[in-house]
């Protein structure tokens, strides 16, 4: 066997899985350049918008107290707000701590292939329109959120200066518990500083995820509904918006918390759906209903070419990686029964390890670099850097389980399953939100 030739191949796809990455991620060039700058306030509102909040939460009587403390503490007008607890059973007893709040209770009724937080949000937006309310925009949370008191305010300058959805800063309550909160934190930072920020910079366009956003009520209503309801209902609302040339805006000065899950099993139950999901076909919502008004044809063509493209040169370059390093290892695992390559296993192993270490280096960058940059916000201790960057290839290969589990569980991607939430607050923020008492 010519084993010079054949890791010559190997590392010729290697480079070639490496140009093809930075050919396709050139967008993330300026999108580093735009994260290493101080955002942009909006100017200060002289109107104000009225929201209604909307919280799906079924059987999460023990964290509803944490956002509903963190509502009442919301310095914008009372008159101008409204929130909205949705749950599925009258006899949860997160009804009665809702009413105990003085606060909403949507109680959803037929839930017959509607399990899922978009068909939860569809009910909500239906009940409001029976009882003939009038918002101007819908704020979604999840029952573990807690915000900061500015919140509203903040959002309100977004809509009055004129985009349709707003876009938080999505921190954490409990980033600093261990590794796997570390990671996930790590995650949505970059999603945060670097994804959201660029688009919003470059395109007026945002990363949805989940929670923490407003969207005008006239794009609801247009649509007849809240009808971004798959597995995945944020990714699904993000593609209608570029689409349908939606303005969208990420405003880091809004902060929110999220709970993130601290178990490996839990945190690759969330990736099934979120893989699932996210690679779903979504051809229903690039339909040309309701489009709005475009500023310049040129941003939407790029901003298309962004999302289209998104993570998949990475997760190209990351699979071929993975693969070189397979084989390079079996390479190094051949040459001990081949009687000819006897002096060949020593470089072979160590270029077996070099493939590895690449793939390696690439996740140490990456989480090393938004570290850097956003560190102020995440609040993690040197330790906690390091201990980050050097199992952040570990937390993200629970998105490769997620795709084989997914594959041979099929109701694990099409399955609505509760992720159980604690209600740990340890970030000191997120706990002066919740209950000035509790500081």
């Amino acid at each position: 066997m010519n084993y010079q030739l054949i890791v010559g191949w190997i590392d010729i796809a290697l480079v070639l899985a490496f140009l093809f990455f930075l050919c396709f991620l050139w967008y993330y060039f300026l999108y580093f350049a735009v994260a290493s700058k101080k955002p942009r306030k909006l100017p200060k509102a002289d109107k104000f918008t009225k929201f209604a909040i909307l919280i799906p939460a079924r059987n999460e009587s023990n964290v509803i107290r944490n956002i509903l403390n963190a509502c009442k503490k919301l310095d914008y007008p009372r008159e101008y707000f409204d929130v909205f607890v949705i749950i599925e059973d009258e006899n949860d007893p997160t009804n009665e701590i809702t009413k105990e709040f003085g606060f909403n209770v949507v109680i959803r009724g037929d839930l017959t292939n509607r399990k899922t937080k978009g068909f939860a949000l569809d009910d909500a937006y239906q009940e409001i329109k029976r009882k003939g309310l009038v918002y101007d925009a819908f704020i979604i949370f999840d029952a573990d959120n807690v915000m900061n008191s500015d919140y509203l305010t903040l959002m309100n300058d977004v809509y009055q200066a004129g985009y349709q959805v707003g876009v938080g800063y999505r921190s954490f309550t409990n980033a600093t518990k261990n590794w796997v909160c570390g990671c996930s934190a790590t995650l949505f930072s970059f999603m945060n500083q670097f994804t959201s920020r660029g688009r919003s910079f470059f395109f007026e366009k945002a990363t949805l995820t989940g929670t923490g956003y407003f969207l005008a009520r006239e794009i609801v209503d247009n649509e007849g509904g809240w009808i971004w309801n798959g597995m995945t209902e944020d990714v699904e609302l993000t593609t209608y918006c570029y689409y349908h040339n939606i303005r969208m805006h990420y405003y880091p000065y809004a902060k929110y918390f999220d709970e993130q899950p601290d178990k490996f099993k839990t945190l690759n139950r969330q990736h099934v759906r979120w893989v699932w999901g996210f690679f779903a076909n979504k051809k229903k919502f690039k339909v040309n209903t309701n489009v709005y008004p475009v500023k310049s044809k040129t941003k939407r063509f790029f901003s298309l070419l962004e999302y289209n493209t998104s993570i998949y040169p990475f997760v190209v370059f990351s699979i071929i990686c993975l693969l070189t390093s397979f084989a390079s290892i079996g390479l190094f695992i051949a040459s001990f029964f081949d009687p000819s390559a006897a002096n060949q296993s020593g470089w072979l192993f160590a270029h077996a390890l070099f493939q590895l270490s690449i793939l390696y280096l690439t996740f140490i960058f990456i989480s090393a670099f938004t570290l850097a940059i956003d560190n102020k916000n995440l609040k993690f201790s040197a330790s906690q850097c390091i201990v980050i960057c050097l199992t952040y290839v570990a937390f993200f290969s629970s998105f490769l389980l997620a795709v084989f589990d997914g594959l041979f569980h099929k109701s694990k991607r099409t399955n609505w399953v509760k992720i159980e939430h604690k209600g740990d607050i340890i970030d000191e923020q997120a706990l002066e939100s919740e209950n000035d008492k509790r500081k």
